[in-house]
């Protein structure tokens, strides 16, 4: 059995920002592999999609970035940063995907970004690499989730709302017709009426299920 490195989940403790922050002088090379000019370009290409901001990476920044992932999972196994963002792109799609989250172009936008990268067979990195097949996808994704998260938080937000009035009339959460616009009602409704802008940096909504019953049908 392989076993995980202890401290194998701080790879990349600060995702995206690593990456930047390596060191580039190792050259291009990841054991038989050498990184390509066409596949940088096809991700930093990504990279400014999602964030015309963002500073773009080198050949040896990713080069650095992979070989410590190489050097602390000598076993093969994927790393905790890799599995983690993987994870957080299924979320997104469940997010763009769930019709009654209607989801706006932006949000949109990004993720067809990021699944246009994470399909395509001529990424940075091969995914048929061991350990780091995945890494320059995740990249991605981390960023991809530094502009989502609050959108993500509401999200999971409103499916805890969805879930505990489905659990309370036992009924599957689709079947209880709830939207995002009903989370809002309710959200404004545990406010006292208060409505004003319900996100970003405001308190997580509890929701007492008697309180939705009106909204099942």
């Amino acid at each position: 059995m392989n076993a995980t490195p202890l401290h194998a989940s701080l790879t990349y403790p600060q995702g995206y920002l690593d990456f930047l922050s390596m060191t580039p002088k190792r050259g291009h090379r990841l054991g038989n592999y050498e990184l390509q000019p066409e596949g940088l370009e096809k991700f930093n290409a990504a990279l400014r999609a999602l964030s015309p901001e963002s500073p773009t990476l080198t050949l040896d920044q990713m080069a650095s970035a992979a070989q410590r992932a190489l050097d602390r999972y000598p076993d093969g196994g994927q790393p905790a940063f890799v599995t983690s963002r993987m994870a957080t792109l299924l979320r997104l799609e469940s997010m763009v995907y769930d019709a009654a989250w209607e989801p706006d172009d932006v949000l949109c936008e990004h993720l067809h970004t990021l699944q246009a990268y994470v399909c395509s067979s001529d990424d940075l990195i091969p995914d048929r690499l061991p350990v780091i097949g995945l890494l320059d996808d995740a990249v991605l994704i981390d960023v991809g989730l530094q502009l989502l998260r609050e959108d993500l938080a509401e999200y999971e937000d409103f499916c805890r709302f969805r879930r505990v009035a489905a659990d309370f009339a036992g009924i599957t959460s689709a079947e209880t017709g709830l939207t995002r616009a009903h989370w809002l009602e309710a959200l404004t409704q545990s406010r006292g009426g208060r409505s004003g802008s319900y996100g970003r940096a405001r308190t997580r909504f509890a929701p007492d299920p008697r309180s939705t019953l009106f909204h099942i049908t």
